[in-house]
This record gives structure tokens, sequence and C-alpha cells, in this order.
């Protein structure tokens, strides 16, 4: 064929993507494009790595060169794909227009910001998506000491107790009535609050950020219930929104994610979307373990095999330092929790209406449970 395979993002998946196309095919001529600088890193470890004092150089696994040597492609660094024609089968960058036999979208996600925020130090908060906002973060914080992270989301609990065991002054605000949202049980959402109060972060539970202005020396930040704060530097930790833009523009099914089947195929069939951008069944790609899974799957489709995406139940380890904690997601299903507290933890199993196990949260001692509860999860 004289088009390449095009893969519009350099991410965990589009990067998961090229190392699995390659080891199944190894002539055809593959081209990524993205608008940053392109490296290859563990994202899922940034706030680990941060507890950890590491430099935003010392998470590179390989430049985009390096990628680019390594798995015989080109990479087409600060390229932003402004559009996608399907009929001529071509996309559009700001130096011109490039062909594709096939094209997979894999442009992930976006953070979110806190919504309605007002003051003349608005822009300021600070979001980590990338290793560059990694990076910029690190600058940010050195010689301060005070934080506030708005959200109380897993990625946001994470990062305020690693920057607490780090010896920062961590405020978390959380809008709603318990951490990590509904998607857990109250009783393991109670065990992680303890946990970060435990670490030395303040705690600020059905409050939230109003305003953030710039003040002579410091930010001085209002929060929902009228209460200030001086903090010097401020982080959004949200969650994320699939950056489905160039999707949408030209006329693909998009939902929360743009919509693929389970051959990760869109409503046009020479074009994929894949990782956090993607939403299959409902859900998106928002763990690496999918992410690596469904690298092969479109690795295999895209070489003419039969290959079919199928969501797996997955552990996710909190990186919480003051308490070992396991959630296994349920799938958006009908169903409930039960949950029971221990001496040292909390134990909560989700079942569905049938009475099938479909999820679990442990937190404590009762992780130990983890890989037994995994292997009777109702696939």
């Amino acid at each position: 064929m004289s088009e390449p395979l095009v893969i519009v993002g350099t991410g965990n998946s589009g990067y998961a993507l090229l190392r699995a196309f390659r080891r199944v095919d190894r002539c055809t001529r593959v081209l990524l494009l993205t608008a940053d600088d392109g490296p290859a890193y563990a994202k899922f470890e940034l706030a680990s790595a941060l507890a950890r004092g590491k430099e935003a150089r010392e998470l590179v696994l390989a430049t985009a060169e390096q990628m680019a040597h390594r798995y015989d492609a080109t990479v087409l660094t600060q390229q932003r794909v402004l559009s996608i024609d399907r009929a001529g089968r071509e996309i559009s960058t700001p130096i011109g227009t490039r062909a594709y036999h096939r094209l997979v979208i894999a442009t992930g996600a976006e953070a979110l910001t806190p919504p309605g925020l007002r003051g003349t130090a608005a822009r300021k908060v600070l979001r980590i998506v990338r290793l560059s906002d990694y990076a910029y973060l690190r600058t940010r914080l050195a010689g301060r000491r005070r934080v506030v992270v708005v959200g109380g989301t897993v990625s946001g609990c994470e990062l305020a107790d690693a920057l607490a065991r780090t010896g920062y002054d961590v405020t978390l605000l959380e809008t709603a009535n318990q951490l990590l949202g509904d998607a857990v049980p109250g009783l393991f959402a109670g065990r992680i609050e303890q946990a970060l109060r435990d670490a030395g972060v303040r705690l600020m539970i059905e409050d939230g950020l109003q305003r953030l202005d710039q003040g002579r020396d410091v930010l001085e930040a209002t929060t929902l219930a009228g209460l200030s704060l001086l903090p010097d530097v401020v982080i959004a930790a949200l969650g994320s929104r699939p950056r489905t833009q160039i999707a949408r523009a030209c006329g693909l099914a998009v939902a929360a994610g743009i919509v693929v089947d389970a051959g990760l195929r869109t409503v046009d069939p020479d074009i994929h979307a894949f990782g956090e951008c993607a939403e299959f069944e409902r859900r998106t790609f928002r763990l690496a373990e999918d992410i690596e899974a469904g690298a092969s799957v479109l690795a295999a489709i895209l070489t003419g095999r039969q290959a079919q995406m199928r969501w797996q139940p997955r552990l996710r380890r909190l990186q919480i330092g003051h308490c070992p904690a396991v959630l296994c997601e349920p799938p958006p299903v009908a169903g409930e929790w039960h949950e029971r507290r221990t001496a040292r933890g909390a134990r909560s199993v989700f079942n569905d209406r049938q009475g099938y196990l479909r999820g679990f949260a442990l937190a404590g001692e009762t992780v130990q449970e983890a890989d037994r509860l995994l292997g009777r999860v109702a696939r």
C-alpha cells in the first residue's frame, strides 16, 4: 500500500499501539503525529514520581526520535492535527495535508478545571496531563510550601498524599460529600479520608474553589463556603474529558468519548479510535492494562486478523502511603455495594441484580483478598 497507517497522538495509547503493531507487522509504513515533543513516559506514575522527588527527565523512557528508530516509524512532533477529510482520506496539519490508508485517533484526554472559577489568577490553576505539566509543577513547587489540590478523585487523593509525604502543607477540596465520588462505597472512601488526614492533609469536604486572585505576594483563594486560603500553588485534579474535537468535527459518533465497536472502529471503517479518547460499551480506556490489551486487539485488526475488545476486571492499587487500598471498579450495570468494616480496614463488594460479583473495594488489611476476589468477578 502507498499510504501509511497514521496514528494521531504519542501518549500511552499511541505508543502502545505502535509497539503492538510492530510485533505483528514490520513492513507497513507508520506515521505518528503529536502536538508536543512526543516523549514516551509512564503517565500513570506521575504522583508516585512526585513523592520520590523525580525530575521530569528521569521519567522519560525514550524520546520521539528513539521511538521512531526503535520501531521503524516516522514521528512528527509539534504537529497538531487540525481536521480530518474522510472522503479524501487526508488529515490537515499547520504545514499541509497527509494522506492515510488507516487512521487511528489516540488523542487522549484533557484535564478538567474548576467550573465557574473566577478571579484574576484563575488561569494559574495547574493541571497535570503531560510530562511538561509535571516539569512545570516541579518548578512551581520549588521553595514553596502551601498547596491546594482541587478534586478528591483518585488522582487528587494520590497527589495530595504524595505532596504531604514530601513535606508540603496540603489542603484538599472536594465538592461532594465524600472523596472518590459515587463510584466507590462510603466505608472505602472513609478509610482513604482517614489515611490522608493521618498524612497531614487538610480535608475540606463539600467545599470547592470559587475564586482565585493574585494578591500582592501570594495567591488568595476563596472556597464555595466563603473561606479564605493563601496557597502558593493550586492544582486541579478533577478528572479528565476525552479529546474528541477533531472526531466530532468530521462527523464521527461521539458520546463521552469517540464511540467505537469491539474492533475499535468508529462509524467510518477506515478510522479507529483508541485510548482515553475512545468509548467502548460506555467505558473509556483509563487503566494501563486496558490500553495494552486494546493495543493488541487493534494491532491484530489492522493487520487483517480477527480480534475483539473485551473489558476484563482490573485491579487499581491506589498510591496512598498510609493505607493500602485496591479498587476493582464495577462496569456500568445496575447493582449495589455491600460493605463491612473490619478492625483495620474496610471490605466492600459490588453485586449486580443477579447476585454476581462485579467489583470490589478493599482498604487496609483486607487488600490481601484482592487476587482471590478478582478471580471471582464475573466476566
